[in-house]
C-alpha cells in the first residue's frame, strides 16, 4: 500500500489539507495465518500459492508450539483454512494434521528460568566446553518432549560419558572388518546381538516419529550396552560388530549429526552418513529361540532358566527339576506345588 500513491495521498477530512493515510492496515496475523501454503514454492510470482504442489503436501502433518498458540496462531490459521476452502482454492478443512506443545526446560532449583531470580541456565558456555551435540542430546533425553523439567547438571554429565564411550567404541573397531561379510551361521551371543540390535531400531524409528526422544536415547544407551558385552565374548564376529556399530551411528545421527558424522567417515565409510538408508528392523531378529525366566523358592528369586517361548508347564517343570542350581536352593524341603506364569516365572511352594 505504501507504494500506492492512490491510497497514500489523500486530503484530511477535518482541515481539508493534503494528508497522507497509514499503509500499516494489516495484523502480521494476516501473513502468519496462511504462510504454510507458501512453503512448497516460495518464489512464485504469479500465484500466492501453487495449488497442485499444495494438493501433495498439505495439510501440515506437524503443528509444533506452546499452548497460547491455540487461542492465537493456530485459531486464526483455521479460520483462513476453512475461507480458502469454502472459496474454492482448498481442499481441506484444517490446516495442520496434529499439534504438539513442546514443554520448558526449569531452573535448577524447579522454577521457571529467570533473571530476578537467578537460576538462569545459558547454554553457550556447555556447547563451548562440550559441543552442540551433547547439548542436544541431553535436551533429547533429559525431558519427555511435552513436560519438560528442571535442568540436572549431572544429567549433562551423563551425557557426556555417553558420547565419551562411543567415540572410543569406533576407535577400537574403525579398522576391523571392513568390507567384510556377516556370517551365515550366527552364535548365540550374535543372536543377542542382533536381537538388541532390531529392538533398537524398531523403538527408536517408532519413538522418534512420536517426538518421544527421551526414550529414543534410552533404547540407544541399552544398544550400547549391549554391543559393549558382545564386544567383550570370546566368540564375537568382527563383521557383525561393526555393521553393528554403523547401524547404532545411523540411529543417533539425527541427535548427533555433527558427531557421527566425524565417527562416519572415522570408520572409513564416504560422506555422508545422511546420505545413508535409515535402519529397517528385521522382524525375524526378534523371535527368540529362549526366553530367561526366573525361579522362585517360596516367593524368593532363586536361579534363572532358558525355556522355549512355546513351552507348556510340563516343559518348564521338567526344566527346573533338571537344573543344577534347585536343590541347594531347595535347602532340604520338598516341592508341594509347581506354578508357571507362562513367559514369566515359575515359583515352587516348597515344605
Amino acid at each position: 500500500l505504501a507504494k500506492c500513491a492512490e491510497f497514500m495521498n489523500t486530503t484530511c477530512p477535518k482541515c481539508g489539507a493534503p494528508a497522507k493515510r497509514d499503509p500499516d492496515t494489516m495484523d502480521t496475523f494476516v501473513d502468519s495465518s496462511w504462510y504454510q501454503l507458501r512453503y512448497p514454492d516460495n518464489k512464485n510470482d504469479k500465484e500466492p500459492f501453487n495449488r497442485e504442489l499444495i494438493d501433495k503436501m498439505c495439510p501440515v502433518d506437524k503443528y509444533v508450539g506452546g499452548p497460547e498458540h491455540a487461542a492465537m496462531h493456530l485459531l486464526y490459521t483455521r479460520f483462513f483454512c476453512k475461507a480458502l476452502r469454502d472459496m474454492g482454492y482448498l481442499d481441506f478443512d484444517e490446516p495442520f494434521t496434529s499439534l504438539v506443545h513442546q514443554g520448558i526446560i526449569l531452573g535448577p532449583d524447579g522454577n521457571r528460568m529467570s533473571k530476578s531470580r537467578g537460576n538462569t541456565v545459558a547454554p553457550d558456555p556447555y556447547i563451548q566446553k562440550y559441543g552442540s551435540d551433547v547439548f542436544r542430546t541431553y535436551l533429547a533425553f533429559g525431558f519427555a518432549y511435552t513436560d519438560g523439567g528442571p535442568w540436572s547438571e549431572s544429567g549433562l554429565q551423563a551425557i557426556v560419558k555417553f558420547t565419551g564411550r562411543i567415540d572410543r567404541l569406533v576407535d577400537d573397531v574403525k579398522a576391523i572388518a571392513k568390507g567384510q561379510a556377516l556370517p551365515a551361521n550366527l552364535s548365540e551371543e550374535d543372536k543377542a546381538l542382533l536381537y538388541s540390535l532390531n529392538y533398537t531400531i524398531k523403538a527408536v524409528t517408532t519413538d522418534t516419529e512420536r517426538f518421544q526422544f527421551n526414550t529414543s536415547i534410552a533404547r540407544l544407551m541399552e544398544l550400547l550396552n549391549a554391543i559393549g558385552k558382545y564386544q567383550g565374548s570370546a566368540n564375537k564376529n568382527d563383521a557383525l560388530l561393526r555393521s553393528t556399530v554403523e547401524t547404532f551411528l545411523l540411529l543417533y545421527a539425527p541427535y548427533a549429526p555433527h558427531f557421527t558424522e566425524e565417527l562416519w567417515e572415522r570408520m572409513g565409510n564416504e560422506y555422508s552418513i545422511f546420505n545413508q538408508a535409515w535402519p529397517v528392523c528385521d522382524e525375524s531378529k526378534l523371535v527368540k529361540d529362549t526366553i530367561e525366566i526366573a525361579v522362585q523358592i517360596n516367593g524368593q528369586v532363586k536361579f534363572r532358566v532358558n525355556i522355549a517361548p512355546d513351552a507348556t508347564q510340563e516343559d518348564v517343570e521338567k526344566i527346573v527339576k533338571e537344573d543344577s542350581h534347585l536343590e541347594a536352593a531347595l535347602a532340604g524341603r520338598s516341592i508341594v506345588k509347581f506354578i508357571y506364569v507362562k513367559g514369566r516365572l515359575a515359583n515352587i511352594v516348597a515344605k
